[in-house]
């Protein structure tokens, strides 16, 4: 937000240069305040006075000027602007000047005649986007003298950043009131006498609100028989030096009195107003609205609207529409100053993209209370500037008032907190100060009445706050010594989540940790069965919805490691990923995922040893080791052909699925252009967790030796081998200690349409030595329940 120096005075006295007063606000908690830069350039500037205007002989659109350049000589200049005129102080760019583009300006002939310099706009001198005429300087502008003392004068000024719990900072009388407790002087607000007609408002004009949440407070009142015009040099001058662009004496006034109060205001062609009634209510979903920038814009049911008794007028806190702008044609005018509810004016912003000065201040917490001083404020402008005849009364509707907060502070807290020793009698003045009321309740404790302009104090360390930016950071004595304890922070190793994190930072992965929200393509819900969830008001499309699923992050990672030049990638990433659900009063659900992706070398080429690269059983391998591991059972491996994986896998439990990962599919290797095979893995801690117990079991192994046995069977081609390896397990009895599948044979002598799967087993009995007797009748009636329930049969060869 642009302040300017010049502006300021108007309500507050003070001696410090722009430098001096933007170190001094940037101590006093606003977040940054800087000041314009003086340049070469601007200096090298010339003020000129225009002594003739006449047309150019050979162009319609170009005037020959002479201008006065002081003790220079006096200069021609051609000149297309269509407000230059006689009489004018202009600023000059003279022959020689190189502007910030790096062209040097010289002496051109145009159509036939002879040109020496230019007579510069806002834009031409970089301080503005303006370009639609020459910059008229104010009349006692010194001819000759440079162009960077002028800005000094009216120019110079701050430019503020203010943080968003501080909208009472969004004005010129706003920092004046920091300005003034900064030098212990008075704040000087405008007194405001307004000529009222016999007229009355209620007679000619009706305000009704139908939200009254969304718009707890309207007040309007109507002026009669104004006079649009253009705005007086002055208030063009000032509204430029904060980067508004005049329009019309009407327009402009409201702008002017938004930049000095922080009160967004607007005015509306009262002759347009059907019924020359006001209402408001929320927008319909779907309905269309078109704005003052002339764009149809598409409204939702959150979007407030000012009516008249037909049609949308306005959108609240936002933008007039187009329907009922004031224009040259302008004879009666209806003046809107309103509080409508912070929350809702931004929803409305980020859901129409559209940001505004009136925006930036309601969704920060206008004033509530300020909103009468704010429209006399301007009631008494238009009728001084536009000769306007003020309805009697003000239309004010106001029906549940919000009140100043009561907030108590008590010394020894105070002190206790700040380090310092400060009476309750320095904490009454500082307060004082800040237009605070206070009252004595006790020796220690004041009872504090908080302005409403001050929407950023509500609890006691918030006052405590605002003494110490008053009583001066740099005013708290340091200690001598600095104190402190250390304490080494474990984490605790017995939660699935940190045993996931060990483990795989053991396998080789780095941990990474990625944004929840993400764009809708990122979502995949048809391969993780999770319903996106969009935000109500996204900062961008990219950044609209909740993820359903880890993966596309790390497989970002992995195009941009592979980009540069490092093939060989290992991520994971604990993270929260979300759903809706009709079960919960935020209607989303989450869970918590691992994800893990790897492609590129299983190992660092070194000697003696061979490439080998990660494929689907490296990642199936790391899985089923991490299971082992954590003691997780029950779970079985389904095949999966989905959008993200190619060839894929479910990770189950019964009929839950507990995660699914295999092999990036060609066509999203193809979209993060990765040109090698990428595979991951996603599951479901939540779910995995039902079983998990951080208790670790301890068997003395056997001191007998065990009995190995091999088993192959055939089986269609599209058996499930997880199905076989479960009956095998379930009726190997107490002494099959250990079985794995370790080959899978296609071809001849197979029968066509069928493989073979070949099994390892082990038996080990604790307490004796296994006879072959034993072992073989176990494994008979394991070979029986496979043929029986899945008409698997030994393989013969």
């Amino acid at each position: 937000m642009r302040i300017s120096l010049e502006w300021l005075r108007d309500y507050v006295d003070f001696n410090d240069s722009a430098e001096e007063l933007a170190d001094r606000l940037t101590m006093t908690s606003l977040e940054s305040v800087t000041t314009l830069e003086k340049s070469e350039f601007l200096e090298s500037v010339v003020i000129g006075k225009v002594n003739a205007v006449e047309p150019h002989p050979n162009a319609d659109k170009l005037q020959v000027c002479m201008v006065d350049l002081g003790e220079r000589e006096d200069s021609q200049i051609i000149c297309g602007a269509p407000n230059v005129a006689a009489g004018q102080k202009v600023p000059v760019i003279v022959p020689g000047t190189v502007i910030p583009s790096g062209d040097k300006i010289g002496s051109v002939k145009l159509r036939g005649v002879k040109s020496y310099g230019m007579i510069a706009s806002e834009r031409e001198l970089g301080l503005s986007d303006a370009h639609a005429g020459i910059m008229v300087l104010r009349d006692d502008a010194k001819v000759g003298d440079s162009f960077w003392n002028y800005l000094e004068k009216y120019w110079d000024g701050l430019d503020v950043e203010i943080t968003p719990n501080r909208p009472d900072g969004m004005s010129h009388i706003g920092i004046a009131r920091e300005v003034a407790w900064l030098n212990d002087t008075t704040l000087k607000k405008p007194e405001i006498q307004i000529e009222e007609s016999d007229e009355s408002v209620e007679a000619i004009a009706k305000v009704i609100i139908h939200d009254k949440e969304r718009c707890p407070r309207y007040a309007a009142r109507v002026v009669k028989n104004v006079k649009i015009a253009p705005s007086p040099l002055w208030l063009q001058q000032r509204l430029a030096a904060v980067g508004l662009r005049p329009i019309n004496n009407v327009v402009d006034l409201s702008n002017y009195v938004l930049m000095e109060t922080g009160h967004p205001l607007h005015t509306f062609d009262y002759d347009k107003l059907a019924e020359h009634t006001i209402e408001v209510r929320t927008a319909k979903d779907g309905e269309q609205f078109t704005t003052l920038d002339g764009k149809k814009r598409e409204l939702n049911a959150e979007t407030l609207l000012i009516c008249d008794a037909k049609d949308p007028v306005a959108i609240a806190g936002i933008m007039g529409g187009e329907n009922s702008e004031v224009s040259d044609d302008t004879v009666n005018v209806l003046i809107e100053s309103a509080y409508f509810d912070p929350v809702t004016i931004r929803r409305g912003s980020k859901f129409l993209g559209l940001s505004t000065e009136a925006s930036k201040r309601f969704e920060r917490g206008a004033d509530p209370n300020g909103v009468l001083y704010a429209l006399n404020r301007l009631t008494q402008l238009i009728q001084e500037l536009a000769e306007g005849e003020v309805a009697a009364g003000i239309l004010d509707e106001y029906p549940s008032p919000i009140e100043e907060k009561i907030v108590t502070i008590r010394q020894s807290k105070t002190e206790q907190l700040l380090g310092i020793a400060v009476n309750q009698t320095e904490i009454t003045k500082i307060l004082k100060s800040l237009e605070f009321k206070t009252n004595v309740l006790d020796d220690d404790t004041l009872e504090v009445t908080v302005p409403t302009f001050r929407p950023d104090i509500e609890r006691e360390v918030d006052l405590i706050e605002e003494v110490l930016r008053v009583y001066g950071m740099e005013n708290v004595p340091s200690p001598g010594t600095f104190k402190f304890t250390s304490q080494e922070v474990v984490p605790k190793d017995d939660d699935l989540e940190q045993r996931f994190i060990h483990l795989w930072k053991g396998y080789g992965f780095n941990q990474t940790f990625s944004n929840s929200l993400v764009k809708k393509e990122s979502c995949y819900p048809e391969d993780t069965g999770k319903t996106p969830v969009r935000l109500k008001n996204p900062l961008s499309e990219e950044m609209a919805y909740l993820r359903t699923t880890l993966l596309p992050a790390l497989f970002d990672g992995v195009e941009k490691n592979i980009k540069r030049k490092e093939p060989n990638v290992r991520l994971f990433e604990l993270g929260h990923v979300f759903d809706k659900s009709k079960e919960t009063a935020t209607g989303t659900q989450e869970y918590l995922h691992f994800t893990a992706v790897a492609t590129g070398l299983e190992s660092p080429v070194s000697w003696g040893t061979e490439e080998k690269q990660i494929d689907f059983y490296t990642m199936k391998g790391y899985i089923e080791a991490t299971i082992e591991v954590l003691g997780l059972t029950g779970l079985s491996y389904k095949p999966l052909t989905s959008t993200l994986f190619q060839p894929g896998f479910q990770l189950m439990r019964s009929d839950q699925i507990v995660g699914f990962g295999g092999k990036l599919s060609d066509e999203l290797q193809e979209k993060y252009d990765i040109s090698q095979p990428v595979f991951g893995v996603e599951l479901n801690l939540d779910t995995l967790n039902e079983d998990f117990s951080p208790e670790i079991y301890y068997t003395k192994p056997s001191e007998y030796p065990p009995v190995d046995r091999d088993l192959s069977f055939v089986v269609p081609q599209d058996f499930e081998s997880a199905q076989l390896t479960d009956l095998l397990y379930e009726h190997g009895g107490e002494l099959l200690r250990n079985l794995s599948m370790y080959d899978v044979y296609e071809g001849k002598p197979i029968p066509e349409g069928h493989k073979s799967l070949t099994y390892a087993l082990r038996f080990i009995s604790p307490e004796r030595t296994l006879t072959e007797r034993e072992i073989d009748k176990i494994v008979q009636q394991m070979v029986q329940q496979a043929q029986d329930k899945y008409g698997a049969r030994l393989r013969e060869e």
